[in-house]
């Protein structure tokens, strides 16, 4: 009888098991929170619903800085400034394939509005609104996505679907007095009156914050550092849509209160900047004057994370999808 070596078989069976395990993608569990009344529900509410907007931010970069003032010492002497800076960028994302998906998240989201009984109202039916009238032409603009745009946050890219048209704030920078978050108050207010007033749909709004990179350090012990001459920043690789996205349906506001996170999609990095104070306690006396001397001193980091853009993407998708799917879930429990 012959005997067969199946070492080298085995190993091989067991290598093609494991390896897709190892970059499988996996969505961490969430819930959904309605923010709103605590008895807001959408069962007197007609079926029919106007999407505003929908916005997908990319996080393409982080900037952390973190400072600490030099100046006298309680029992003598004198430091100088500390500073830290850390400073990621994403490499390797493709804008034409964030586009593709945009669209495809916002034709899938369109479609499970439908099959849930849902009519989608086109966005005219809004724009011709009488809250939209007052300086529409200074304050408003009705136009589809145009590729990636430059959002407020460092190194964040908005994206929204090239197939349809959404109401968008023109953020006009000419009057040094209009900022975004001026902008973006003036913006609530306006979905507010809209979604007070009786209707014969229901107002709607998605924003979603894709995250690579979050700020590791907590305010506690940033207060602590500086208290102790000490500036430091963290920042470590987290892919997640953050806890500051949300899918809003007139006034109620669905969120996910820690985000929707996706293991998988970026290998787990850990990046750091500290920088202690120069201190000079004694200084030195130079006839009738007593001298001090410090230097200012700064760590910089700068650091490129690479990513692979097809896993980026799929992770994007699963992350966006579990969100939505979530909050449509929400608005139909709350709507029968």
């Amino acid at each position: 009888m012959k005997r067969i070596n199946l070492s080298v078989f085995s190993f091989l069976l067991i290598l093609m098991c494991v390896l897709p395990e190892v970059n499988a993608q996996n969505v961490k569990d969430f819930k959904i929170k309605m923010l709103g009344p605590a008895n807001l529900n959408f069962r007197k509410s007609p079926k029919r619903i106007v999407i505003s907007d929908f916005q997908v931010n990319f996080q393409t970069a982080l900037q952390l800085e973190d400072k600490k003032k030099g100046g006298k010492l309680w029992r003598g002497g004198i430091k100088g400034d500390a500073k830290a800076s850390l400073t990621l960028v994403l490499d390797g994302l493709n804008m034409d394939q964030l586009q593709q998906l945009t669209d495809k998240l916002f034709e899938q989201y369109k479609a499970d509005l439908a099959s849930n009984g849902f009519e989608i109202v086109p966005i005219e039916e809004l724009w011709n609104h009488s809250t939209y009238q007052k300086n529409r032409e200074k304050r408003w603009d009705l136009r589809s996505g145009q590729g990636g745009e430059k959002g407020d946050e460092f190194g964040a890219i908005v994206m929204r679907p090239t197939g349809q048209k959404f109401i968008v704030n023109k953020q006009s920078m000419e009057n040094k007095k209009t900022g975004p978050l001026k902008i973006a108050n003036y913006e609530e207010q306006v979905e507010m009156k809209v979604s007070n007033q009786k209707t014969d749909f229901i107002f709607n709004k998605v924003v979603l914050n894709v995250l690579a990179f979050d700020n590791a350090l907590s305010e506690t012990t940033r207060a602590l550092n500086r208290h102790a001459g000490y500036a430091q920043v963290k920042a470590e690789t987290d892919f997640k849509i953050d806890s500051k996205s949300y899918n809003k349906f007139n006034i109620g506001m669905m969120v996910s209160n820690r985000g929707v996170e996706v293991e998988g999609v970026l290998e787990k990095q850990k990046f750091d900047a500290s920088q202690g104070a120069d201190v000079d306690r004694r200084g030195m006396d130079a006839g009738v004057f007593h001298v001090w001397r410090v230097e200012d001193k700064e760590d910089i980091n700068v650091s490129v994370v690479k990513c692979n853009p097809e896993t980026y993407k799929k992770g994007a998708e699963l992350a966006i999808t579990s969100f939505l799917d979530a909050t449509i879930e929400k608005l139909v429990d709350k709507a029968n």
